[in-house]
């Protein structure tokens, strides 16, 4: 028997998108974070009566029109709505391809103004992207549209994922910082990076940085602006372990339910790690560490530790790199949330086979100084609204970026793209 929630929530589908030829064949709900807050959705298929499923080896195939409905069960605002196959459904315009009727159709699904909330990103005639803004300027992280038409202009399928704008406070301001003002710190943004041409080819520029009013670069304090702690503690042992470990198999995380959504159920991710855990993660990582690098004593440290429900997931790197492969190299370990029982390890040491040959260019100040102005006139700062996990809302900040880059070899200025 269906939820009251459930019933609700599908009868809301049945009268908009009048499916009255569908039957609901499958219904789950689903826990999303939204900036700091706990979003939900409501994820249905809908198949046409008559038809049935197959299910095979390598999954479940639907039938030909299937209707894939996914909405916010709160604010019943649509988040996907996907046809498998060429169908009309009630509500959709037959031809999206006129930007007028897209627009409008957009809007009325979204509740956000074109223009106002939401600003086209990309448009390649059957795929339109858009990305949210506050008044025109954009918001990272954003919420973000994107829609597929068929060759005829049906719809194919639209996706709207992130958080929404209307949803998160946006503190109004005016951009006042200027280039000339963050001088020093665009320096320091310069940065190399190599590409594929005969011999070591180099190229610089100024990569993408998010910077304050006060002219500082943001960092965001916390992963996903949930609970997660930044640490410093390197691991250190005197012998290598006489223990064996054993990896544990991934689980599954619990269901989420209609009444996790009426009570509205903070998602799991937020919850803080207690102090008991940090210290328990400790030892159960210097644990796993210490098999399975047992001369490396010393050598690493954790950075972050954080939820990844079910799971606790723990970054760590080298406590005193000595090389760019070193300052890149990162291993992530994820324990069972409630045991702490080892799941997984991923090392990126991969990575090593693709800089073992790589020589970092130092540069002189003089250098970087005849690269800044060289790469100078290309900058640019643009608004760009930043949430601020520690004020819970979007605050303005300047998008410092550059699509070009310098050569030294040519001592030339050239666009990114025509590398």
């Amino acid at each position: 028997m269906l939820h009251a929630l459930t019933k609700q929530l599908t009868d809301y589908m049945l009268e908009k998108y009048h499916l009255t030829d569908y039957v609901l064949y499958e219904s789950s709900y689903t826990q999303n974070k939204m900036n700091d807050q706990t979003g939900y959705s409501f994820e249905t298929f809908w198949i046409p009566r008559g038809t049935s499923v197959i299910e095979e080896e390598d999954g479940t195939m639907l039938p030909e029109g299937t209707v894939q409905i996914a909405i916010n069960p709160v604010t019943k605002r649509m988040t996907t709505l996907s046809l498998h196959g060429q169908i009309l459904v009630h509500s959709v315009p037959n031809d999206l391809r006129d930007i007028s009727t897209r627009i409008a159709w957009l809007e009325s699904e979204t509740s956000m103004i074109h223009g106002t909330h939401f600003i086209l990103e990309k448009d390649d005639e059957t795929f339109f992207s858009y990305v949210s803004c506050y008044d025109g300027v954009r918001l990272s992280p954003g919420c973000f549209i994107h829609l597929t038409l068929t060759e005829n202009g049906q719809l194919d399928e639209l996706f709207i994922y992130g958080p929404h704008p209307l949803d998160h406070r946006v503190e109004s301001k005016s951009l006042t910082l200027t280039l000339e003002e963050i001088e020093s710190l665009t320096k320091q943004q310069i940065k190399w990076f190599s590409y594929p041409k005969t011999g070591n080819q180099y190229a610089h520029t100024v990569v993408e940085t998010i910077v304050t009013q006060e002219g500082s670069i943001l960092l965001p304090s916390k992963l996903d602006f949930t609970s997660s702690l930044d640490r410093n503690d390197i691991l250190t042992w005197a012998n290598p372990s006489t223990s064996i470990l054993k990896r544990h198999p991934f689980q599954s995380a619990a269901s989420v339910t209609a009444e996790d959504v009426i009570m509205q159920t903070e998602h799991p991710d937020f919850r803080p790690i207690q102090q008991e855990t940090v210290n328990a993660c400790r030892n159960a990582i210097q644990e796993i560490v210490q098999n399975v690098y047992p001369s490396e004593s010393g050598q690493w440290m954790i950075r972050h530790i954080y939820r990844q429900h079910p799971y606790l997931a723990v970054t760590l790197s080298h406590a005193h790199p000595t090389s760019y492969v070193d300052q890149h190299r990162r291993i992530t370990i994820l324990l069972d949330a409630k045991t702490l029982h080892w799941i997984d390890l991923v090392d990126n040491q991969e990575l090593q086979t693709v800089f073992d040959s790589v020589t970092v260019p130092e540069l002189e100040d003089h250098q970087q100084d005849i690269i800044f102005n060289a790469l100078h006139p290309y900058l640019s700062l643009t608004p760009r609204y930043v949430f601020d996990a520690s004020k819970g809302h979007y605050v303005l900040c300047g998008l410092l970026n550059s699509n070009h880059v310098f050569l030294p070899a040519t001592n030339k200025v050239i666009l990114l793209r025509d590398l």
